[in-house]
């Protein structure tokens, strides 16, 4: 049995396996857009060299600039640190940029003081030169300072301008920042070292005696709250309740440098600010016998009208006089006595006598000798002679202004030894008889001698008559 094969099926022509056209013609719009592309990229590539111009000036215009960031160092200022708020910013692409104005707004918006302008079209500003740092692509400024101080809040807006002007302003505004008003000074205590003193130079020994007051006089301490706000300290010293008697300025401030606070010179050796000024044993010089009150009032550096500085009074200081003594008190030389009874015949001439004195005491000591000459020195010697009555008391009083004064008095009487009978005395001589109620038996004479051969029994022993120097009298 022959095999059978399958016929070969003849090969097609290329041109014979596409599909016939339609007998209408619908080859043609084939033929038709095969003929018209090239013609297309003609277009395309003539549309291309159009654009090419635009698109390489798109491509190489320059990025603007824009402000990235505006913000305070801090939200909280304090006005005693006389510091202005401190503010950061970044700009991009700073050498697009003509000008930045800064300016300070209140809490309601409105201006405070005049706008701070910067002219960028050049080199970075020397004002700006120490806070910022400049790179092709970023301005970084930091810690810029501002202009205000005064205590209130602030907003700070700040308005960048290109170069070219192509570009609208653009404005940042920073959050709000708060200068927090700077407390008035305050003083927490005014005390002297002691409330008494005794007057200078030396003294009498006695079991209450205070110390005496130095050549610095009273010496006072002091504690004040917030010096930094101070300008002046005013020391005023009064009696208590009464008349202004002195006072002094300490000024804290020099006019060279007004914002720093400075400690006088007066008071270096004295003070500190440790943060308070503490000063202790500042001396006022005030040594005189009296009574007195310091006042201490600071006054700060922004006085306001409506508030008066606060002061501080101390308590009453005192200082004593000197203890008063009276050291000596002689009739002719001998320690005086209370009384002295002296014989005179008549006739004869009044004697007298020498009266001496010395006083212990202070600048207030006052020394009388009453009732005539009146106010003596603090040693002396005085002739008293005898006047026309028969009895004469002289008082030596010592004070000090202040305490009781010191008094020591003596009573001298004369009388006639030798009355004659049936008449009467002379004005100035004693009487017959007993010695009289105000003569005491223990009166002494002047001065006391040892007895004599009585020639007058009538007479007590120590009325008998004496001779002239057995008195003592003469001067």
């Amino acid at each position: 049995m022959e095999n059978f094969h399958e016929p070969a099926t003849p090969a097609i022509p290329e041109a014979a396996s596409q599909p016939l056209p339609p007998e209408n013609g619908s080859l043609k719009p084939a033929l038709n857009w095969r003929s018209r592309w090239p013609g297309r990229l003609a277009l395309v590539a003539l549309g291309a060299a159009a654009v090419t111009p635009i698109g390489w000036f798109l491509w190489h215009q320059p990025a603007p600039a824009y402000l990235l960031d505006l913000s305070p160092v801090a939200s909280q200022y304090s006005a005693k640190d006389q510091n202005s708020p401190l503010l950061n910013w970044q700009i991009s692409n700073p050498r697009q940029v003509g000008e930045l104005t800064l300016k300070t707004l209140a809490a309601d918006g409105s201006l405070v003081g005049d706008p701070k302008h910067y002219d960028l079209s050049g080199t970075l500003p020397l004002d700006l030169q120490p806070y910022c740092s400049q790179t092709p692509q970023r301005l970084t400024c930091q810690k810029v300072p501002t202009a205000v101080r005064q205590p209130g809040q602030y907003r700070f807006e700040l308005t960048l301008v290109s170069r070219s002007g192509r570009q609208a302003p653009e404005q940042k505004t920073s959050s709000l920042v708060t200068i927090v008003d700077t407390p008035a000074p305050l003083v927490l205590g005014l005390a002297p070292q002691q409330v008494i003193y005794s007057e200078a130079g030396p003294t009498v020994p006695g079991p209450n005696q205070a110390a005496p007051v130095g050549p610095a006089g009273v010496q006072l301490s002091w504690l004040i709250r917030s010096p930094e706000s101070l300008q002046d300290l005013l020391l005023v010293v009064r009696q208590p309740a009464g008349p202004t008697l002195g006072g002094r300025r300490f000024s804290f401030r020099q006019a060279k440098q007004p914002g720093q606070l400075v400690i006088p010179d007066a008071l270096k050796a004295f003070c500190q600010i440790r943060p308070d000024l503490v000063c202790r044993g500042v001396p006022t010089g005030m040594t005189a016998v009296g009574r007195y009150q310091f006042e201490l009032t600071p006054v700060p550096v922004k006085l306001v009208a409506s508030t008066a500085p606060s002061t501080r009074v101390s308590d009453v200081v005192e200082i004593k006089p000197r203890p008063v003594r009276i050291v000596a008190f002689t009739v002719n030389g001998r320690a005086a006595q209370p009384k002295y009874l002296v014989p005179v015949d008549q006739g004869q001439r009044l004697p007298g006598f020498r009266l001496s004195w010395r006083v212990e005491g202070g600048a207030t000591t006052r020394v009388e000798l009453l009732p005539s000459p009146g106010t003596v020195p603090m040693q002396g010697s005085l002739a008293v002679p005898f006047g026309p009555a028969s009895s004469t008391t002289l008082t030596l009083r010592v004070s000090d202004g202040l305490n009781p004064p010191l008094i020591r008095a003596l009573t001298v009487e004369t009388f006639d030894p030798t009355p004659q009978a049936g008449t009467k005395p002379a004005s100035g001589q004693a009487p017959p008889g007993p010695i009289p109620p105000r003569a005491t038996p223990a009166a002494p004479s002047l001065p006391p001698v040892p007895p004599q051969d009585s020639q007058h029994p009538s007479l007590p022993q120590r009325l008998q008559p004496r001779s002239p120097a057995d008195l003592n009298l003469r001067f």
